[in-house]
C-alpha cells in the first residue's frame, strides 16, 4: 500500500502533508479518506508526525513470546512501576498511544488491557502478582534486558 510505504520513509507531519504525498504519488485522495486510512493500518501520531508503528519495531522476546512491545519499552518507556494490579508506564510526551498500539497488539501474558493519554500507560493486570512479573519484565526490556 502507498500509504505504508510512505510513512516506512518517515513520519509525515499532518493528514494533510499525507495527502499531497499521495496525490504526487497519482493517488489523490482527500483529508477525511487518509484519516480513515491511517486508522485501518494502525498508523499512530507521535511527537514527529504520523507513522506505522512496525517502523519502531524490532522482535524481542518478552513474557516467552516475540513481542514488538520490548522494542518500543526500550525506546519511549522512562518509568515502569506497579500500582496494585496495574502497570505504570511513564513515556516522553506524544509517545504513550504508540506505545499502547504495540500493547494492545501483542499484549503480554496477565494483561486485560490499555489505557493510554499522551505520556501515560496503564496496564490492567489479573492480579498484582501479574502486575510486578510484567512490571519487572517491561523494566528489564526498558533497559535492554529481555532475552
Amino acid at each position: 500500500m502507498l500509504m505504508v510505504d510512505l510513512l516506512r520513509k518517515g513520519p509525515v507531519s499532518s493528514q494533510e502533508e499525507l495527502a499531497e504525498a499521495l496525490a504526487r504519488a497519482g493517488e489523490p485522495v482527500t483529508q477525511a479518506t487518509v484519516s480513515r486510512d491511517l486508522a485501518a493500518i494502525g498508523a499512530v501520531r507521535g511527537p514527529d508526525g504520523y507513522r506505522v508503528p512496525e517502523v519502531f519495531a524490532e522482535p524481542i522476546r518478552v513474557g516467552g513470546g516475540e513481542h514488538e512491545v520490548a522494542g518500543m519499552i526500550r525506546r519511549h518507556a522512562v518509568s515502569v512501576m506497579v500500582a496494585h494490579a496495574m502497570v505504570v508506564i511513564k513515556t516522553a510526551p506524544g509517545h504513550a498511544q504508540m506505545v499502547a498500539t504495540a500493547f494492545d497488539r501483542w499484549p503480554p501474558e496477565g494483561v486485560a488491557g490499555t489505557v493510554a493519554g499522551d505520556d501515560t500507560i496503564f496496564l490492567a493486570t489479573l492480579s498484582p502478582r501479574t502486575a510486578e512479573r510484567v512490571t519487572r519484565e517491561l523494566t528489564e526490556a526498558m533497559r535492554g534486558d529481555a532475552a
